[in-house]
This record gives structure tokens, C-alpha cells and sequence, in this order.
């Protein structure tokens, strides 16, 4: 398990606001961590993916999709805190996320 800062989760949530910001053409002080992906920026699955991608590029992270699947099936992500909240566990736990 990698521990987590308060600079690591600020990095997570600025590297996710600043995708979604330019993914879905929104002003980033538009999104707040009350913002539903889906609903209020019209995101897809396919942008999830590229997110998960991407952190795992950034942070060195070996992550199985499967992993992430199935813990979305118990935490599914509803507003930008979940997904904040969802990658820091990634961060954290990498594929163990399923155990949390």
C-alpha cells in the first residue's frame, strides 16, 4: 500500500478536474466535487478508461481494469468526490482496490 498525502490527493483531483475540464470543453471552476461526470459534463466510460490510463502513466501503477470494475460495482461514481475518492484508492491500493 503507497501512502497518501494531502499533495498526492490535491495532484489526483487537479489531474482529474483538468481531464475533464478539457474533455468535456467546461471551464475547470465549473466543476465541483458535487458535479455528477455523467449527467452535468456528459462523460462516458471511455473517458473513465483514458483517466484510469493516464494515472497509471503518471504514478508507475500496474492496474487491471477488472480491478477497477468491480469495486465500481460497489462505489459506483455518482460525483466528482466519488471519482476523487476512487482514485485515490488506486493511488493507495492499485489492483487491491477490490478489498476496500
Amino acid at each position: 500500500m503507497r501512502e497518501i498525502t494531502e499533495e498526492i490527493k490535491q495532484e489526483i483531483k487537479d489531474m482529474i478536474f483538468d481531464y475533464y475540464a478539457e474533455e468535456c470543453e467546461v471551464e475547470k471552476d465549473e466543476i465541483t466535487m458535487d458535479t455528477n461526470p455523467q449527467e452535468d459534463l456528459g462523460s462516458d466510460s471511455l473517458m473513465f478508461v483514458e483517466l484510469i490510463e493516464m494515472t497509471a502513466d503518471k504514478f508507475g501503477l500496474d492496474i487491471k481494469l477488472q480491478s477497477i470494475g468491480k469495486y465500481m460495482l460497489k462505489a459506483p461514481m455518482e460525483t466528482m468526490s466519488d471519482v476523487v475518492e476512487m482514485f485515490c484508492k488506486i493511488y493507495q491500493y492499485g489492483n487491491d482496490i477490490v478489498n476496500q
